[in-house]
């Protein structure tokens, strides 16, 4: 072999590995320059080719490279070259959401592997593992998930064989995929995606596989509220895919950013975005409607009519020459919205119509019903407004209950959590201040599971407020209000605009609590503990007596309906359950914190060995237990509760 041709493949894979991959691409398209390479370095320039067609997304030329390289692969009875060949024969029809093609050629491979023996391990491991990921990937997009996952996991265990590969980057990214999509355990999809970067900055021809982990980051950010932080990572990911001409991922993200910024308010940058997108999916001349419809959206929320109406026309001549049932539904929904700005009545009720058959519709497309759904939710929240009709306020009820059984399934949990405030608040112009509450306790649970954390504390601030409302709405009920002041102190227009435009979240001005004191009491309701954070000379008896007066009520009462707090004068009170024992913390101010701080303390008080032996043992003697004689209880209250040096502290306020 002459010098010149290695000369030539080594080329290529400098500007592969300096992200110029056009350049590395020609070089490799020209296959008489490696006419003398052995059949190792051949299999081995057709293999970078490969990757870089993968790169940029070009899914047609991956499935055709690979059905060549099975063809000579068979004709050289080299079968590591023909399990390569099934890899991107599996990968192009994946990539272009082809599962059921795809799946055909795992079962070709997998059999071809079995049938590998004469092969080096490690050789033979990373065939395997090559195939596995893809099969991984094709089932996690299938929903198959226990399949998905075992494969990654098997991955994910051979990487000491395999080292720091792009397979190992690929399936930490599979994995995260898998606990974002189907486990909505965002911080473990984090954690994946983390390690999944940190691999990317290792390993050679990496642009493509870092700009991936920036858009898990920003899908991650994106789902739990954080659109700042979600637009920072789609822009660091979208110039490195603009740099290696990945028009796919290009076009995608720039509907995301041009979203993101519909979400935040920013109507302008939003089209801007958009329309950019449109012209990447222009060039590839796939999924048009996706820009299209949200290209409609911004523009009517804009007021840009004409603006939606062009790209309205265009939407409707692609429904009028393929009927394609995602252009079916998004056109129905769109003519709804176009619709909703005309005066005629007739208009109005069409527009109900469109909406209703795009949430009958059985599709896959959640987040367009859940649009359908809370639009729909919208226009008859309007309705009942106008007439006080308890048969429209049924309806809309019926509604809100599909919402949430619709947002549940999706894994939706912003939409989910913002569907229980908006019921809150219509229980409360109905003046069921109870029920109002459980539906805000229930959705802060909700969000802080899921680490949803602006929407947690939005949720805490709503709870808040509504404790300091208790006496208005007392006040409204005696006075007969009318619905509009109801309809004004509940704030329901706000709510139902916030969910309508999909707005960020944004997080209320929160201060850290004043502690005044905390409880540990028995399920019986008899005092095991309590502590002053006060001076002991102005926290008068009466106060006391008067805390553990309300905490037993609470108990009794309203812990039992899922309530966890309450109002004494210009205290609130937070009871928390702790089998066998209620823990409660009081203080002044917002609850947010304090909460946090109650359910730190509580982990803790199990965690710690010392501690909660003692407490159940004072509980099995009925003997109180004294701050003075626990030093161990001492330390914890005081780090938690007083020098708040514990680990939430800069989490929160970042």
């Amino acid at each position: 072999m002459s010098h010149p041709r290695l000369k030539q493949l080594t080329k290529a894979e400098q500007f592969f590995d300096a992200g110029k991959l056009d350049k590395a691409l020609e070089l490799l398209n020209d296959w008489r320059q490696f006419e003398g390479l052995n059949s190792q370095q051949k299999e081995y320039a057709q293999f970078l080719k490969g990757l870089i067609l993968i790169y940029q997304n070009k899914s047609g030329e991956v499935s055709k490279l690979g059905e060549q390289m099975l063809k000579e692969g068979q004709q050289l009875n080299e079968d590591l070259q023909s399990v390569d060949g099934y890899f991107f024969m599996i990968i192009g029809p994946g990539f272009a959401n082809k599962f059921d093609e795809a799946s055909k050629f795992i079962e070709k491979a997998d059999s071809l592997l079995r049938l590998i023996s004469n092969k080096p391990k490690d050789i033979s491991i990373q065939r395997e593992i090559r195939i596995k990921l893809v099969k991984a990937y094709i089932n996690a997009f299938l929903g198959n998930i226990e399949i998905a996952e075992k494969c990654v996991d098997w991955i994910l265990g051979s990487q000491k064989e395999l080292g720091s590969t792009f397979e190992i980057v690929w399936a930490n990214l599979i994995k995260a995929l898998i606990m974002m999509s189907a486990k909505s355990r965002f911080d473990l999809a984090m954690e994946y995606t983390k390690k999944a970067m940190s691999i990317a900055k290792e390993i050679k021809f990496n642009h493509f596989w870092i700009a991936m982990c920036h858009v898990y980051f920003g899908i991650i950010y994106r789902s739990i509220g954080e659109v700042k932080t979600s637009l920072k990572y789609h822009m660091k990911s979208l110039a490195i895919f603009k740099e290696i001409n990945n028009n796919f991922y290009t076009a995608r993200l720039l509907n995301n950013i041009g979203v993101n910024y519909f979400n935040a308010g920013d109507y302008k940058l939003a089209l801007e975005y958009l329309e950019e997108s449109l012209f990447y999916y222009e060039i590839q001349s796939i999924e048009l409607q996706l820009p299209l419809s949200n290209l409609i959206v911004a523009a009517l929320e804009k007021g840009d009519i004409e603006r939606a109406q062009k790209y309205f026309q265009r939407l409707e001549d692609m429904y009028n020459q393929e009927k394609d049932e995602d252009i079916i539904l998004i056109y129905q929904f769109t003519k709804a919205l176009m619709l909703k700005n005309s005066s005629r009545i007739r208009d109005k009720a069409k527009v109900e119509e469109l909406l209703k058959q795009v949430i009958k519709t059985e599709t896959i497309r959640f987040d367009l019903i859940i649009d359908a759904l809370v639009r729909l939710c919208d226009l008859l929240l309007s309705e009942y407004h106008l007439n006080n009709n308890s048969e429209v306020l049924d309806e809309l009820n019926h509604y809100i209950a599909k919402l949430l059984t619709i947002a549940e399934k999706s894994h939706s949990y912003l939409v989910f959590c913002e569907t229980f405030i908006l019921q809150a608040k219509l229980a409360l112009i109905n003046f069921n201040v109870k029920s109002a509450r459980r539906y805000l306790t229930q959705a802060q649970k909700i969000a802080e599971s899921y680490g949803l954390k602006r929407l947690t504390m939005k949720i805490s601030y709503e709870h808040d407020e509504l404790l300091r409302q208790i006496k208005s709405w007392k006040t409204f009920k005696e006075s007969e209000a009318s619905l509009s002041e109801r309809w004004k102190l509940a704030g329901l227009n706000k709510q139902m605009e916030n969910m309508v435009k999909k707005r960020m979240i944004e997080a209320p001005k929160i201060s850290e609590e004043d502690p005044v004191s905390i409880f540990i009491i028995t399920e019986g309701g008899t005092p095991l503990f309590s502590h002053s954070f006060i001076d002991q000379k102005t926290f008068e008896s009466h106060l006391f007596s008067g805390f553990l007066t309300t905490i037993d009520y609470f108990i009794r009462e309203m812990f039992s309906e899922g309530l966890d707090r309450a109002i004494f004068g210009e205290y609130t009170l937070l009871l928390k359950s702790l089998p066998p024992f209620y823990i409660s913390y009081i203080f002044r101010g917002d609850s947010y914190y304090a909460n946090h701080k109650a359910n730190f303390f509580i982990e803790q008080l199990q965690n710690k060995k010392e501690v909660w032996d003692t407490l159940l043992k004072s509980f099995q003697i009925n003997q109180y237990v004294h701050l003075k004689e626990n030093p161990s209880l001492e330390l914890l209250i005081k780090e938690i509760f007083i020098e708040k040096s514990f680990y939430l502290t800069s989490d929160l306020k970042s």
